[in-house]
């Protein structure tokens, strides 16, 4: 493979999806390229930094109990923590969307489709409400006023924008900021633009049967970036059409304020 193509599936190789064979010849490739060994370096410092700053999460009483639990009563499927977190989560999107997902001449549905794996059932909870709200629906592109964000956002949220906007880039700023429902789940988003290029923050409650723990997600999706964590009984999304290192440093900047805004008003 040559450098794009390495670069390309760098987050798969850090992720560990890979087959064998494919790892084994970027594993060469990485040894002797300069170039591509220190965009791994980059990507990998930056994902420890997003995972530091969601690590301090306190787990419930009895959650690893559960998931071993999970994992035990089906001995034919992986036995490992990732699949269980996921079939939980795949319980919500299949019940919530298999009939939606079906409809091929569906814009949002052919893109929902492209995820696979276990990966699919974390990525699409957030990744459903950014084509909903952020790409296929008509918004102003102008930033809606200060108090405006406040009064849709509500009491819990209200203080939110601010913090967030504090923590963008100088080009970036929030144009919208809402609660809203996909698939009749309840999601609370702010939709960012950064020059031409569209970021959604979402933050969703937890549902009965998820739990991500300290693990931090990160995988492409047709031209999304799609970075999910959880913190303090919401899972929350940063996804947006940068490239993977731009949306990986923007969900790392971001994590610390969310993290402590949520436990300070969630619930």
């Amino acid at each position: 493979m040559n450098c794009a193509q390495i670069r390309e599936k760098l987050d798969s190789y850090l992720s560990r999806e890979l087959p064998v064979e494919e790892r084994h010849e970027m594993a060469r490739h990485l040894d002797n390229c300069a170039d591509c060994s220190a965009d791994l370096a980059a990507r990998t410092r930056l994902r420890q930094q997003l995972r530091a700053a969601v690590r301090a999460i306190s787990v419930p009483a009895g959650l690893e109990a559960k998931v071993r639990g999970a994992v035990r009563a089906e001995p034919m499927r992986p036995r490992t923590g990732l699949w269980a977190i996921a079939a939980a989560a795949a319980v919500v999107i299949i019940v919530t969307g298999v009939g939606i997902l079906r409809k091929q001449a569906n814009p949002e549905n052919a893109i929902l489709e492209k995820t696979s794996g276990p990966l699919a059932a974390v990525v699409n909870v957030g990744l459903v409400d950014h084509l909903q709200c952020a790409v296929f629906r008509k918004y102003p592109r102008t930033p809606a006023p200060p108090k405006q964000l406040s009064a849709d956002l509500g009491p819990q949220f209200a203080e939110l924008a601010p913090l967030i906007q504090a923590k963008l880039p100088a080009r970036a700023y929030i144009i919208e900021a809402h609660h809203c429902t996909a698939h009749g789940r309840l999601y609370t988003h702010f939709i960012v633009a950064d020059g031409r290029k569209l970021v959604s923050l979402i933050l969703t409650p937890r549902q009965a049967g998820e739990a991500l723990g300290a693990s931090v997600y990160q995988t492409g999706v047709d031209r999304f970036q799609v970075v999910g964590f959880e913190s303090h009984g919401f899972l929350v999304y940063v996804i947006s059409d940068m490239d993977a290192t731009g949306n990986l440093q923007l969900s790392a900047s971001l994590a610390p304020t969310l993290r402590l805004y949520l436990a300070a008003h969630a619930g």
